[in-house]
């Protein structure tokens, strides 16, 4: 068959086989000796390393060169230690106070929570007096009224229908909110008639 009626292959996508194998090779590649800003990959490349920059340093400097750079690095590493351990206990004091600061704030935003509560409960139980209130006294009035219209000899003074009243709203599911008949007296008097209020014989 000629190469005019042979089909065209479909295009490849991605990596040919052999440039993932280079790829990875390439990555995988590490320096052989060591220098300043390469970081050991093993345990093996660190005797390596060492071995190697040992051999450089005995072919460039003194014994006396040599015993300053150990006595250098020897107290560097020891000062590296002691900041590394007070960086450490500097940031444990920093998570101590931070989770001091943290119960605090946790314990005020309670309190706030509670008092928040507790003031709305108060109010409700408030406002629910008050409408209540306002129900015993529509109550009170109502008594009174019926009470003085049936009152056809005009007797009855405002003082004995606050006895009156307070007798019968005692009875009643208001009775907490009925204290004195002073307060039932102020209750009634809008709808007190005239001789209810003057001085008696």
């Amino acid at each position: 068959m000629s190469d005019e009626g042979k089909e065209a292959s479909a295009p490849r996508l991605g990596f040919h086989p052999a440039q993932a194998r280079k790829y990875r090779v390439e990555r995988l590649v590490r320096p052989s000796q060591w220098s300043p800003g390469i970081r050991v990959a093993s345990a093996d490349e660190y005797e390596r390393f060492t071995e190697q920059f040992a051999r450089e340093l005995l072919a460039t400097c003194t014994p006396d060169h040599l015993a300053v750079i150990a006595a250098q690095h020897m107290m560097y590493a020891d000062e590296l230690k002691c900041v590394l351990e007070e960086k450490k206990a500097e940031q444990v004091a920093i998570v101590e106070v931070a989770e001091k600061l943290t119960a605090e704030i946790a314990t005020k935003v309670s309190m706030i929570a509670l008092t928040a509560y507790r003031t709305h409960l108060s109010n409700k139980r408030a406002d629910a007096v008050k409408e209540g209130k306002k129900d015993v006294i529509a109550h009170a009035r109502v008594i009174a009224a019926e009470a003085w219209s049936k009152d056809t000899e005009q007797k009855i003074k405002i003082g004995k229908m606050a006895k009156m009243v307070f007798g019968e709203l005692k009875e009643t599911e208001h009775c907490k909110l009925v204290i004195s008949i002073g307060a039932v007296r102020k209750w009634i008097g809008p709808v007190a008639p005239s001789y209810a209020s003057k001085p008696g014989r």
